[in-house]
């Protein structure tokens, strides 16, 4: 890890808890001269390391030029006396050879300031060797055994966090998600943006860095690094994965190390490389620093945080078919990394919504993909009343892996859309009051063969609206608070119930989580069940398929999942593999109702947008 085993950035070099002097450290990556003649350091620790005023540039501290690596150049400047404990805040002050000056914050700061895109640091308190974050409790599982909640960290703490650091006022929630039957959460980016508003966290701006936001505790203003340790920390004591959201294709425009350099456009860091993101800075991955400095940022989060996976936002724009640097060597560095550390059951996951994400998948060291199928799928039978013939095929979508250490990502929706509860009413414009509507579709992404994943407050019928196209207007990105009364109101309670016994069927059958799915494929323009009484009856919205595998005893299991998307009740005549007694694991009451099959057939009535999932172990292996 060059840029942090360098201890880029400000830190304390120090062991003492109340004092200690801090070194600052820049690096400049040879071949690319950003035509500095002086660098001075000033910040509100001035005061105290020599008696002038915070943020001084003008009697800032200069630091020392060495050109003798052959990396690169180093700036760096060490504090002559101590400073006392506490959080301080700094920037730099470039003098250009032209004579031009400039003040820029540091790009490789492990903490955030409170304002202005400032960089910080802080002595005694948090640090990178402090609270040593345990493993998980009961070992690192396979994707395909989690059950994923993707958490916006301010929307989930909004309502009852006061005072606290919202990274503090997650763990007040952990033993809710854990009852919830969710063993993952997916975090939405925690790492510094550059203006301290609510953000979703997409337009990194200090990739080393906790957010500010996230971490400012009033009361305990010197902790930073360790609310996010302490979180992830309680997360793996109730054996929940961390999965950190990485934004590696762009940053900020006000990315720091584009503008130490007299000529922003000279910056090897920052450029074209592959697609665009319109209003951000793309990362130039032409450029072996760049690949260097994104794969340390990775390493960081692993080593020091111990994380259990990463999720790779936008790699459309980072991947060029046929070149392997950015995301595919990104990818392979990672992994390298945790084979030489013994890491397993890692997690990889491309955001890659393109029609090439299985092959970008398959060709690299990616773990899974995201799928927008279900979703989409879902989203406009909400809106037009139809299923689509594609949705078996979005079920059986771990097909298009090659290999069975890789499965696809399935969501209902995510934070780039509206609450899927929303749009089940939102046709007549009654939003979650006809929440039961998503129902069939829920029983459907836990009995697929992707890795379920569900946004904060989807699982009690929570229902902003957020539009798809805010036409630059900047207002996609706005607070969508999750109120927490909604879990204990008639749709909430009933959403729960229902999300956590459906976890609870995944957890206790291994069948669900990777075994096979029929039909295997469905031909499209087929509009009703095959001869084998599987597949689609598009005209009566049902859906009937089976699933079956070996549990953890090599013993068989198989399922029969009936689905009733239509808003009256259905008689339907579904095909089983075996006679003899089944169980519906949805009925009312765990197992009560267990029809005897005969002749391998059954007929009954199916609930409007309700379903059944009927199991049965295999009498012989």
């Amino acid at each position: 890890m060059y840029y942090m085993a360098n201890k880029l950035g400000a830190w304390q070099i120090d062991g003492d808890e109340k004092k200690g002097r801090v070194s600052f450290e820049l690096f400049f990556p040879k071949g690319f001269d950003p035509e500095i003649e002086a660098i001075r350091v000033a910040g509100s620790f001035q005061d105290s390391a020599q008696s002038i005023k915070n943020l001084d540039f003008s009697n800032g501290f200069p630091l020392d030029r060495d050109e003798s690596n052959q990396e690169g150049t180093f700036w760096s400047y060490t504090t002559e006396k101590m400073v006392p404990a506490g959080f301080y805040q700094y920037k730099y002050m470039v003098q250009f050879a032209d004579g031009s000056t400039r003040i820029v914050s540091d790009p490789c700061t492990r903490y955030g300031g409170s304002e202005n895109q400032n960089a910080a640091f802080v002595v005694g308190g948090s640090r990178p060797g402090d609270n040593i974050v345990q493993p998980l409790k009961s070992g690192r599982k396979h994707l395909r055994d989690l059950i994923i909640y993707e958490m916006n960290i301010d929307d989930f703490t909004s309502e009852y966090r006061g005072l606290r650091a919202p990274l503090d006022a997650v763990t007040d929630k952990l033993d809710y998600l854990v009852n919830m039957g969710f063993n993952a959460v997916l975090f939405m980016p925690w790492t510094a943006w550059k203006y301290r508003d609510f953000d979703w966290g997409y337009e990194p701006f200090q990739y080393f860095a906790v957010e500010y936001r996230y971490a400012n505790d009033l009361e305990h203003p010197s902790e930073k690094i360790s609310w996010l340790k302490k979180l992830v920390g309680a997360c793996h004591e109730r054996d929940i994965h961390v999965i950190m959201d990485g934004v590696f294709n762009h940053a900020s425009t006000d990315f720091p190390y584009k503008w130490l350099y007299r000529d922003a456009a000279k910056c090897p860091y920052t450029g074209d490389f592959g697609g665009t993101f319109p209003g951000l800075q793309d990362l130039n991955f032409n450029n072996s620093c760049t690949q260097e400095f994104i794969r340390d940022v990775c390493l960081y989060w692993i080593d020091n945080f111990k994380i259990d996976g990463i999720r790779f936002d936008n790699t459309v724009n980072f991947y060029i078919p046929g070149n392997t640097e950015g995301l595919l060597q990104l990818l392979q560095d990672i992994q390298d990394y945790l084979d030489k550390m013994g890491e397993v059951n890692f997690s990889l996951t491309l955001e890659h919504l393109s029609t090439d994400a299985a092959d970008v998948t398959n060709q690299s060291k990616a773990t899974s993909y995201w799928d927008n199928a279900l979703h989409e799928l879902c989203f406009d039978y909400l809106w037009q009343g139809q299923i689509d013939a594609r949705l078996l095929n979005a079920l059986n979508n771990r097909r298009y892996l090659k290999s069975d250490d890789k499965v696809p990502t399935s969501y209902l929706g995510n934070h780039d859309h509206a609450f899927v509860a929303w749009q089940a009413g939102a046709r007549e414009d009654a939003g979650a009051a006809r929440w039961y509507r998503t129902q069939p579709y829920l029983i459907a992404l836990y009995t697929g063969t992707s890795t379920p994943m569900v946004q904060n407050g989807q699982e009690f019928g929570e229902d902003h609206w957020l539009p798809e196209d805010d036409k630059g207007t900047g207002r996609r990105v706005t607070p969508r608070p999750i109120r927490w009364k909604y879990a204990k109101d008639t749709i909430g309670s009933n959403l729960c119930k229902l999300y956590r016994r459906m976890a609870e069927i995944r957890k206790d059958y291994p069948a669900l989580r990777r075994g096979s799915f029929d039909p295997d494929y469905w031909e499209e323009w087929q509009t009703q069940f095959n001869p084998a009484g599987y597949g689609l009856d598009i005209k009566r919205q049902l859906a009937i398929y089976r699933r079956s595998g070996r549990d953890e005893n090599g013993k068989v299991q198989y399922f029969v999942i009936v689905l009733n998307f239509s808003d009256s009740s259905q008689q339907v005549t579904a095909s089983f593999p075996e006679n003899g007694l089944w169980t519906d694991l949805l009925s009312e009451y765990k197992g009560s109702w267990q029809p005897q099959i005969e002749n391998n057939s059954l007929t009954f009535d199916v609930g409007p947008n309700w379903g059944h999932v009927f199991y049965k172990p295999a009498e012989r292996a």
